[in-house]
């Protein structure tokens, strides 16, 4: 599916006033909508920027964080450790390694204490991948948050850390 991006966002009188004809239970928080809205406008402008990084070296963003989590783990990871990680099915996971083994980024090798079964771990060449793009990777992030003091930053992810253990109020009961 396409991924679509809101380039001009309404205002907070807007928003209101569209919610206002929309049939909602009670009165209408348009501040969460447009909170929602700010929010989603903030991830996709990151995601685009680091997304037409990771192109110019043929990835997206989940491979580099599976390349990333993969680095951060020496013995190698199960497919469904990485799926757990980050969220996926192991379908989705499977597709991802074989396309990262493909291009010679990870290697799947033996589990050592359980023959059957096999670990992802981080190749020569991915570790070279990380080494390339981090230089680039890194100053974007950063300076991106300059704008947001320490404090802020503390608050801002206090807020964050809140709204993902109430994700489950997204979904419907």
């Amino acid at each position: 599916m396409a991924k679509l991006f809101i380039q001009d966002l309404p205002s907070r009188e807007e928003v209101h006033t569209s919610l206002t004809t929309l049939p909602v239970a009670a009165e209408p928080d348009s501040m969460a909508v447009y909170s929602n809205l700010l929010f989603l406008k903030v991830a996709s402008e990151i995601e685009n920027s680091l997304d037409s990084l990771l192109s110019k070296y043929n990835l997206s963003s989940g491979r580099f964080m599976l390349l990333f989590l993969l680095r951060n783990a020496p013995a190698g990871l199960r497919p469904s450790e990485l799926a757990n990680q980050v969220g996926v099915t192991q379908a989705t996971i499977s597709g991802l390694i074989n396309s990262l083994e493909k291009a010679e980024l990870v290697v799947r090798e033996g589990h050592q204490s359980d023959g059957r079964s096999f670990v992802i771990r981080l190749a020569p060449k991915g570790e070279q991948a990380i080494q390339d793009i981090f230089p680039q990777w890194y100053p974007r992030i950063v300076n991106f948050w300059n704008v947001v003091s320490n404090e802020e930053k503390n608050s801002l992810n206090g807020l964050m850390e809140k709204m993902i253990q109430n994700k489950s109020a997204l979904t419907p009961r």
